[in-house]
């Protein structure tokens, strides 16, 4: 089974488990299917004919994958600065033209109307923004199971948390808090805290508690412990987050990189007095050159009279 025929059965099992029939051709797309011998016809941007999505709508989702082709390698960095340009236009375009366009660029995706990422992203993309109903159960499986594209799934989950931001957490909040090595296949964990993060903004919630855990949490991978440390910065006066980054600032496992994040985090997040204080102290009891070395140079910088590069 391909990866857009298993994205298509599992939101066609979804949709029906949430619509009856008649409430599902007036309000989200019927579940679209790719197509086999014998079985759905689509048109030439893999929208099924019998769906009731409009020619108008399936016109500009056609229009959009053909101005998605990328100018030929040997074209002058002008034309393809313009074709960038213009394909970013696009998208924001087509992310406001509504359900119709929306419920088209679903079925696209489904329908594999394309094998580009960039273009693939960006059918999610209006799909997500244009017909935010109909796209949330679809996002949620391409993020929880296993077999869908790679790619398509870390960009499904940040679509998914912007979209069912309250849905995202329930589904998330296993692995994000996780105390042990995942026992499931899923986004890389980078994905899952920068969702959970856009989560909390779409619902005005503090992110602290839980890039808090993540910060010092060895096992999750390292670049999802850097994006909780960077998303603390920005709240240095609260106490847990404080707490969190200094914690990973004087972490004894070897790795260098977090606790440069960590101070880092505390010299931007942080008033200056406080920031100072810490840095120093531990640059004092510091027993690795390199990293001494670094914050020497930090401190320099931003509390003994230096400037910032």
């Amino acid at each position: 089974m391909s990866h857009a025929r298993g994205a298509a059965l599992v939101l066609a099992g979804l949709l029906a488990l949430a619509c009856s029939e008649e409430e599902q051709t007036a309000k989200l797309p019927a579940a679209p299917h790719r197509t086999t011998p014998g079985g759905v016809e689509r048109d030439a941007y893999g929208i099924p004919l019998d769906q009731p999505v409009s020619q108008e709508a399936r016109d500009r989702i056609g229009g959009f994958l053909d101005a998605m082709v990328q100018p030929p390698l040997e074209e002058t960095s002008d034309v393809h600065d313009r074709w960038l340009q213009e394909t970013r236009a696009l998208i924001a375009e087509l992310c406001d033209a509504g359900e119709d366009v929306g419920n088209a660029a679903l079925h696209a995706f489904c329908g594999d109307a394309s094998d580009y990422t960039i273009t693939r992203w960006a059918l999610l993309r209006i799909g997500a923004n244009a017909s935010p109903e109909a796209a949330a159960p679809l996002l949620r499986e391409l993020m929880l199971n296993y077999g869908f594209r790679r790619d398509d799934r870390a960009e499904a989950t940040l679509l998914y948390a912007r979209v069912d931001p309250a849905g995202y957490m329930e589904d998330a909040r296993e692995y994000v808090l996780r105390s042990e090595r995942p026992r499931k296949t899923m986004p890389d964990d980078e994905f899952l805290i920068r969702g959970w993060v856009a989560a909390c903004e779409e619902l005005g919630t503090s992110p602290v508690d839980v890039c808090a855990d993540v910060a010092t949490n060895l096992w999750m991978q390292p670049y999802a412990r850097v994006v909780a440390i960077e998303t603390l910065a920005a709240h240095g006066d609260d106490g847990l987050a404080r707490e969190a980054l200094r914690t990973c600032l004087i972490e004894s496992t070897g790795d260098g990189n977090i606790r440069r994040k960590a101070a880092q985090a505390i010299r931007d997040g942080w008033a200056r007095e406080d920031a100072c204080s810490i840095l120093e102290d531990v640059l004092s009891k510091e027993v690795d050159p390199t990293f001494a070395s670094f914050l020497t140079t930090l401190l320099h910088a931003h509390c003994r009279g230096g400037n910032d590069e």
